[in-house]
């Protein structure tokens, strides 16, 4: 049976061809990840606060596949609305669906947290209005940003077509000395694979979207295993699992 170890439900943006993907390579063996769309004209703080719109839908959907997990994965998506706005999708999701939640800002906020960093560089593909936006989000929890770059890009399917040395060369031009850590944000823009590469040549942890919702669905679900080769924080993740003896916060079981 596919997921019998676990299954992660996705509640992705219309024209999010990177999501899914990159779940799945870091999936390990027994894990399966199943996805829903929610519907986004464009990456606009107004088409963005509009997502709210289609969640129950899309989320009852999902919710049938018997997961143990569902990810609003949509990093802007889920940070537009400000401090807390996470916290409100999170719960709509769990109301409606009785399934235990996340998104992708409530994930790179426990990641940042975990990884013990408080000032990060920011690398986006958003437009200015919408990356501002993140970095204000991140100073209201207690994160200093100290230098960030976007990419100007409004079209979801556009961020979908830039190669990974898009956000490879971002995440190198946008780093300092001062910067702990950094974040390249956004779960449509293609991160994973050089996400190691860019910890050594760096000295310092480095997150993407993906990545830290992967590693939050894997927290959710007390599973301590995850493809080799995507960053430091899952190392992180596990050790603080195994040292805390902290499981999983009441997810259901996928149906064996």
């Amino acid at each position: 049976m596919y997921g019998r170890r676990g299954r992660i439900g996705l509640m992705v943006p219309t024209g999010n061809s990177v999501v899914e993907p990159e779940f799945q390579r870091m999936a390990p063996e027994g894990m399966s990840v199943h996805a829903n769309r929610v519907e986004l004209k464009d990456v606009t703080p107004d088409s963005l606060l509009a997502m709210e719109n289609d969640t129950v839908r899309s989320a009852r959907q999902i919710a049938q596949t018997r997961l143990g997990v569902i990810a609003f994965a949509c990093t802007s998506g889920s940070f537009v609305g400000g401090a807390g706005y996470d916290d409100r999708l999170i719960k709509t999701i769990q109301d409606e669906t009785g399934i235990a939640a996340t998104t992708t800002t409530t994930a790179v906020v426990r990641a940042l947290r975990l990884l013990n960093v408080s000032r990060i560089a920011l690398a986006t593909p958003y437009v200015d209005e919408v990356t501002k936006l993140e970095v204000e989000y991140l100073n209201d929890n207690g994160f200093e940003v100290t230098a960030w770059q976007g990419g100007g890009i409004t079209d979801t399917a556009d961020i979908q077509e830039c190669e990974p040395e898009v956000s490879y060369n971002r995440a190198r031009d946008v780093d300092t000395d001062r910067a702990e850590a950094v974040f390249i944000s956004c779960t449509g823009f293609r991160t994973i694979e050089n996400i190691a590469r860019l910890e050594t040549e760096l000295g310092k942890p480095v997150i993407s979207s993906n990545q830290a919702t992967f590693a939050d669905c894997l927290r959710i679900l007390d599973l301590h295993e995850v493809a080799p080769g995507y960053g430091s924080l899952f190392d992180k993740t596990f050790e603080h699992a195994r040292g805390d003896g902290s499981s999983g916060k009441g997810a259901q079981q996928a149906a064996e």
